[in-house]
């Protein structure tokens, strides 16, 4: 290899020697002619060159200040040439960077160096050695050539770098180069986003594709290099542990006029299927459905994104940060971790800060994740510290310029996150100069923790309509290193109130399709300006569509329409089984009492017509959630979710924790705590998502009765006290409850009523004639989460018999502690 800097004087000594044959020639009869060995002053010396890179980057046509020719063989050429890759910075002799690295001259003595990978980047770099080449009249480079900054042409559309999503609710997807939407220029902002949402599809299987406009959603270049999805109706953009998003050819383009060809997206970021303990409760696995890498900058800062979730006490639970001695790491799809105090108790579980781990196509999770509950051994050391009470949130205030929020706790807080930056991010916010919510808090928000406080500044006023801000769980912890689990949020804000007219504000579509509701924006009641002679016609300036929006037809007549303070009330003499409906009203048929505003058009999609659940959560079985079933919408279900509201945590249930059969949702056991508030969200494509909240009970504390009482008035009449145990304002269930009379130990007759049961009294009568001379007959009362075809079949036990006393004393305590709530 030729030194660089430095002439290989042995390897050319043959062309050496020739002119130094010359010069002395000439010196011996001190005259110089033209001939053999002469050298042209006016022929320059190779001193520089230049770089141009082939169309396809995988050529480089070196040329010279003048014609170059090889001092010896391309061989030895080819030894004197390093190349430098972009973000290498490294130098390689070119016959190692590549087996199918080559050069040769072309005829106006330019070096044509052929690569066997093309060049990529715009920083790579060539050199070749002093003395490797010459001129015409056979004078060597003398020094080392280094021609720097050659860039590789962009010849690669927009690749996509990852993805980020919050429950599949909004969609981030991020590209490797600044692009825009392929629209012809001068379009304006509203033609692009309708161009652009013409261009997308979405699979929640992976495999059946819709068009993106087939929901009402956003769709946008958030900016140079990233696209935002949303749908809205609480409509989930990932609805299925296997979405893909479809992106047309020709949609994007980058500065080199590169169009994308077609894009098949898989965005699911992962999710969680078990997770087992073992080596004496020392340590943990969390496995995934897919391979999963960290996504923070160290194991160690991999570690204080992850929390071990305890019940302290009753209902209240802890997040407890891993200690400095815990250790953590990753290997495909399963992440360990060792406790080095052992872990005890079987109401633990782990938490993961969002945006910690990403699957091998950089889908990210935003919000954080939970498993399962951690099933360990008996016994182990308590790692909690003494101190295990997180900080209140008290309340906000805002500061008469509109320049501050100020957030106050019940004891001095601190930064949980870490860093200022990622304290910026999962606040959820709203925007109302571009009327959305948003989930980070700009850049140029500063922020200072002031003993009990946290103080937001802004670097101007608040000057729009309305703002509201809420601060998501693990951003604040005390001390003793106690993280909040709940949230920080503020009131409404309005900086100022401007008059408006009467328009939409929102709709409601009825579980079961026959009813849809539209509510407007104001406290007052709306005017029907439609009456003639006292006759409504408000039902001929409605219209409907149930194929999103392609065609809309009248109203059928025997539709009911009433206005009922602010919000119109439809209901359909034909109930409708998609959904969701879109719904158009005139303008001007609406207005206020004294007619001084009327509403403008309505055009919305109004969804939420997802089959109503019913059922309770159980801590020691499984839980049966029952609907009506609606055929279209089971098979669109693409995951279920549990929320635990006491510590304000999600976590998606895996195939085997649930099974979804014809009007029935069962749910396995050991999914729920007892004395432990879940919500259970369902997601189905095309849907919007479908809620169910409650408390976890032992199924037999679901209900308490009293034993039933016998009169013989007309037949026998058997009454009971019933008091439903699972929140007396709730009743989620349908549930049975039944009488059977007795004839000593044999059975006569039963009554069974299915019902949603609250507090209260029930009773049945059983018609027997001879209950006077006939002391033999006895009532026995159940409530039942069954009763069928077959009798022997009644599911679950869900009362407990109790005294009247014991009853009146368990109304009472649960009346004292809603009213403490």
């Amino acid at each position: 290899m030729i030194a660089r800097g430095k002439t290989n004087w042995l390897r050319f000594m043959p062309t050496v020697s020739k002119m130094l044959a010359v010069v002395l020639t000439a010196v011996s009869v001190l005259t110089v002619s033209p001939g053999a060995g002469y050298a042209d002053p006016a022929v320059p010396e190779i001193t520089s060159a230049t770089a141009e890179v082939s169309s396809n980057n995988a050529a480089v046509t070196v040329t010279f200040n003048t014609y170059a020719q090889p001092a010896g063989s391309l061989s030895d050429l080819m030894d004197g040439i390093q190349i430098e890759r972009s973000g290498s910075e490294q130098w390689v002799d070119l016959a190692a960077d590549s087996a199918g690295n080559d050069i040769s001259m072309n005829g106006e003595g330019a070096l044509v160096i052929t690569l066997g990978t093309a060049l990529t980047g715009t920083d790579n770099s060539i050199q070749i050695a002093a003395g490797a080449v010459m001129n015409t009249e056979e004078r060597l480079s003398a020094n080392v050539l280094t021609l720097s900054s050659i860039a590789a042409h962009d010849i690669t559309a927009p690749v996509v770098t990852g993805s980020r999503s919050n429950d599949g609710s909004w969609l981030r997807v991020f590209f490797d180069e600044d692009f825009s939407l392929n629209v012809p220029d001068g379009a304006t902002g509203e033609q692009a986003a309708a161009f652009l949402k013409s261009r997308l599809s979405i699979a929640g299987d992976g495999e059946h594709f819709v068009p993106f406009t087939n929901n009402e959603g956003s769709a946008y270049q958030n900016n140079a290099r990233e696209l935002y999805l949303n749908y809205n109706n609480n409509m989930k953009i990932i609805s299925g542990l296997n979405t893909v998003i479809r992106i047309a050819s020709g949609t994007l383009k980058d500065a080199a006029g590169n169009l994308n060809a077609e894009m098949n997206l898989h965005v699911s970021p992962p999710i969680i299927q078990s997770v087992a303990v073992s080596n004496a409760n020392h340590d943990v696995v969390v496995t995934f459905n897919k391979e999963v890498l960290n996504n923070t900058s160290s194991d160690d800062n991999l570690k204080s994104n992850i929390y071990l979730v305890r019940t302290v006490s009753g209902q209240e639970k802890s997040l407890k940060a891993l200690v400095a001695q815990d250790t953590v790491s990753i290997e495909s799809n399963k992440l360990s971790i060792h406790f080095a105090e052992a872990l005890s108790g079987t109401e633990s579980q782990i938490s993961i800060n969002g945006g910690a781990l990403t699957d091998l196509n950089g889908n990210v999770q935003e919000q954080r994740t939970i498993s399962g509950f951690l099933e360990t051994a008996v016994g182990g050391v308590d790692p909690n510290p003494a101190d295990t009470t997180m900080p209140a949130y008290l309340y906000s205030s805002v500061s008469d310029d509109y320049q501050n929020i100020t957030f106050v706790f019940n004891e001095e807080i601190f930064n949980a996150k870490g860093s200022d930056s990622k304290f910026l991010e999962d606040v959820q916010w709203y925007d109302p100069y571009r009327n959305q919510w948003l989930y980070t808090l700009p850049s140029d928000v500063t922020f200072t923790f002031s003993g009990t406080k946290l103080i937001l500044h802004f670097p101007e006023p608040l000057t729009g309509y309305q703002y509201y801000y809420q601060i998501n769980p693990g951003h604040f912890m005390d001390a003793a290193g106690n993280v909040l689990t709940g949230y920080a949020a503020t009131n409404w804000i309005y900086p100022q109130n401007p008059a408006a007219g009467v328009s939409y504000k929102g709709g409601y579509f009825s579980g079961d399709g026959r009813f849809l509701s539209l509510s407007f924006n104001t406290n007052n009641a709306l005017t029907n300006q439609t009456l003639v002679d006292g006759v409504s016609h408000l039902n001929e300036y409605i219209t409907i569509s149930t194929d999103h929006g392609v065609t809309y037809s009248a109203l059928d007549p025997l539709d009911t329409v009433s206005l009922y303070g602010s919000q119109i009330s439809i209901i359909f003499y034909n109930a409708k089984q998609q959904g969701s409906v879109k719904v158009k009203v005139a303008p001007g048929v609406l207005s206020d009492l004294y007619d001084s505003k009327r509403n403008s058009a309505v055009e919305a999609t109004v969804a939420y017509n997802t089959p109503e659940l019913t059922g309770y959560f159980y801590s020691n079985t499984e839980s049966e959630l029952a609907f009506t079933d609606n055929v279209a919408w089971r098979e669109h279900v693409g995951k279920v979710t549990v929320y635990d509201r006491n510590i304000g945590q999600y976590r998606t249930l895996n195939a085997s924790e649930y099974v979804l059969s014809e009007g029935k949702l069962t749910l396995a056991r050991g999914i729920f705590t007892a004395g432990t508030r879940y919500t259970v969200t369902v997601d189905a494509e095309g849907y919007s998502s479908k809620y169910l909240e409650g408390g976890a009970y032992k199924s037999s504390e679901v209900f308490y009765m009293t034993a039933p009482v016998v009169t013989a008035d007309n037949g026998i009449t058997a009454t009971i006290r019933l008091f439903n145990n699972a929140y007396a304002e709730e009743v989620n269930g349908n549930q049975t409850i039944l009488f059977e009379l007795f004839d000593g130990n044999a059975p006569v007759s039963i009554v069974a009523a299915n019902l949603k049961l609250s507090t209260g009294t029930y009773s049945a009568n059983f018609n027997v004639s001879d209950v006077v001379v006939n002391p033999n007959y006895s009532v026995k009362a159940y409530v039942v989460s069954r009763y069928g075809n077959d009798p022997a079949n009644l599911g679950l036990n869900l009362a407990t018999v109790k005294t009247p006393l014991e009853l009146d004393l368990a109304i009472l305590a649960a009346n004292k502690n809603n009213n403490n709530d």
